[in-house]
């Protein structure tokens, strides 16, 4: 189903009177990341840390596998150059999907499942019926819906029957569910730019709510031939492509394997602002603004205040849910979305309630602007640095920091989007707080 872009995220299904009681935080077992970098998040973060961006202008077709067209339609070019973070290699899926299949892979769906199987190459042993995936896309099934579209218009043109199966929102996530298998909950969020963040905490709801052992969460967008690529922005960040994934388990399976541990979720979204109302102000220390009061802080309307306050209001939450000082955090992982609007919301919203306090990580310096895989490589990057205990750089010229904070390494995730919706998911390394004092295993 083609739902709005700007659509609140699928709620986690009714929670099973049989459903396994959580033992705690939930467990990310394995991340992987399809990027401009490599096929994996190991050559993403370094990427990050040599300050390398990998932008290029390349040719690209309008789909992966098109029907050549009739001979009395003579010659039909659908391929653009468009100057991007491009996503380069075959990805040969052969061996995992078979090669019938391979052939009629759409990128996005080859993206994903590339991802995917790299994180969880050995699934032997988990319950199909136990096993969710949760996917934030903007523009799943872009391109072949344009294709059928062309097609269509032009006389004499082919349709490829392949290209029907895969022109919506949720076929990405369909494939990726019957190549696993999973026959769990199968949900594609498309709300704006959080999408791939909220994938990852709407994952963990259905860990919680017992509805699933293992919850496959991404974040996905690629590059079209048919619109080009976004203009680069003040910053010089291009659109990009990426696939990511990352791998819930229940906090008493994922027990030894575990990387990092999903602490507490937030999410607010904004009112638009009146129409004619300017950028306005950004919120002060004192408090956070938006969809709760209707106001921003400094009693002025504005797009930017409003988001910041929601955007607070989301970090909040997710610190509150985890039981944690803002003092504690050390990592913030953030993306920019190119809205001049968002972009200072996100930073007020920081400044706010950190102060000096974190080290902030645009991941988008360096992947590009991928639509809904943003926020999922955000967070992919903060399990990543939590591994390594190595802070990832605040600017674009390379370089980083060890990380041994006393308390343990907690990161940050925050996604804000244009539209107002905004939402935060705060990590911790993989050690089992001994202090449970709600359940979740967090601190008091």
């Amino acid at each position: 189903m083609r739902a709005d872009d700007k659509a609140e995220p699928s709620a986690a299904p009714p929670v099973p009177t049989d459903g396994p009681t959580p033992a705690g935080p939930p467990a990310i077992t394995a991340v992987a990341a399809v990027t401009v970098s490599g096929a994996t998040v190991a050559e993403l973060f370094d990427d990050l840390l040599g300050g390398r961006r990998r932008f290029t202008t390349e040719r690209i077709p309008l789909v992966a596998n098109a029907l050549p067209p009739r001979p009395s339609a003579g010659a039909y070019d659908d391929s653009r150059e468009i100057h991007a973070a491009h996503v380069r290699g075959p990805l040969p899926l052969g061996d995992v999907v078979g090669p019938r299949v391979d052939r009629t892979l759409t990128r996005d769906a080859r993206l994903l499942i590339h991802a995917a199987h790299t994180a969880w190459p050995d699934r032997s042993g988990h319950l199909p019926e136990r096993t969710g995936v949760v996917l934030g896309t903007l523009r799943a099934g872009r391109n072949e819906y344009i294709a059928i579209h062309n097609a269509a218009g032009h006389s004499g043109l082919t349709v490829n029957p392949v290209w029907g199966p895969h022109s919506g929102y949720n076929a990405a996530a369909a494939q990726l569910s019957i190549v696993l298998p999973a026959e769990g909950p199968n949900l594609t969020l498309t709300s704006g730019a959080t999408a791939g963040l909220e994938a990852l905490a709407v994952g963990a709801r259905c860990l919680d709510d017992g509805v699933c052992d293992t919850v496959l969460a991404a974040g996905l967008d690629t590059l079209s031939a048919a619109v080009g690529g976004a203009p680069e922005g003040a910053d010089g960040v291009p659109e990009g492509e990426a696939a990511a994934v990352l791998l819930l388990e229940r906090a008493g399976a994922g027990e030894g394997r575990a990387l990092a541990r999903v602490l507490g979720t937030g999410r607010d979204a904004a009112a638009p602002p009146p129409a004619g109302a300017g950028a306005g102000a950004a919120g002060d220390g004192d408090g956070a603004t938006g969809s709760a009061t209707g106001g921003t802080a400094d009693g002025e309307p504005g797009g930017a205040a409003l988001l910041a306050g929601a955007a607070r209001n989301a970090l909040r939450e997710a610190l509150r849910e985890a039981g944690r000082r803002p003092a504690e955090v050390g990592l913030a992982v953030v993306h920019g979305t190119g809205d001049p609007a968002s972009g200072t919301a996100l930073r007020a919203a920081l400044d706010a309630e950190f102060g000096d306090g974190p080290r902030v990580c645009d991941v988008t310096a360096t992947t590009g602007r991928t639509g809904g895989a943003d926020g999922a490589l955000a967070a992919a990057v903060a399990v990543e640095a939590i591994r390594r205990g190595v802070l990832p750089p605040a600017g674009t010229g390379g370089g980083g920091s060890g990380w041994e904070p006393p308390g343990g390494r907690l990161a940050l995730c925050l996604s804000v989007d244009a539209g107002g919706s905004c939402a935060a998911v705060l990590l911790g390394g993989p050690e089992t707080v001994e202090d449970d004092v709600n359940g979740r295993g967090e601190h008091a």
